[in-house]
């Protein structure tokens, strides 16, 4: 097992610790889609990580770098000010946002350079971090794990109060991660949500 293998394999550990403590569920702690969502790596590949399997890095960096690219578009959706439904990003208002031309946006997707000049552009403006385009597979979801799904887990273990509650209200949180909800299905939800809380109120 490699030395990056061994480190995402402590922090599983870590967190399956956490979620044995919290007592929820490990489809919800592990929750692939979302784990997706913040590295790029295919739910997949994450599946065989979290298992304890090696999967392979990619062989060309720059072929990566456009994937990662094109992954950010597809799920960082921007607000159409004409429709007000969810569209992509264009080339263009990607290239303005992160300071670099179209033309440049456009060799990076075509694979024509391995280097990331603007990085620090495009990470802001996706609102990733720079290793997001540049770390393996492991490295990526351990990333992941250890920001995010640790402190949030930690913090659950922190307030204890009401325990079953919470822990169903969590659950439902990291099963939904940062997903974006159609304005439709978020006014569903919160209308269901808000018929259980009368119901168990006895309201």
């Amino acid at each position: 097992m490699s030395y990056r293998c061994e480190q995402l394999a402590r922090t599983v550990r870590e967190v399956e610790e956490l979620r044995s403590e919290s007592g929820l569920d490990r489809a919800s702690v592990f929750n692939l889609p979302d784990l997706t969502f913040h590295t790029s790596i295919p739910e997949a590949d994450i599946r065989r990580l979290l298992d304890g399997e090696f999967v392979e890095p990619p062989r060309s960096a720059a072929a990566e770098l456009a994937r990662r690219i094109v992954f950010l578009r597809e799920t960082r959706l921007t607000v159409d000010k004409h429709t007000g439904s969810r569209r992509q990003y264009t080339t263009t208002e990607i290239a303005a946002g992160s300071g670099m031309t179209p033309q440049w946006h456009g060799k990076l997707l075509n694979h024509s350079t391995p280097n990331i000049w603007h990085g620090a552009g495009l990470a802001k403006f996706f609102d990733v971090p720079m290793e997001f385009f540049t770390q393996t597979p492991s490295e990526a979801v351990r990333r992941v794990l250890d920001t995010k799904v640790v402190p949030e887990l930690t913090a659950f273990l922190r307030n204890p109060s009401e325990p079953v509650r919470n822990r169903h209200a969590m659950q439902v949180q990291l099963r939904l991660g940062d997903k974006e909800l159609s304005p439709n299905l978020e006014t569903a939800l919160m209308a269901f949500m808000d018929a259980i809380t009368r119901e168990d109120s006895g309201l």
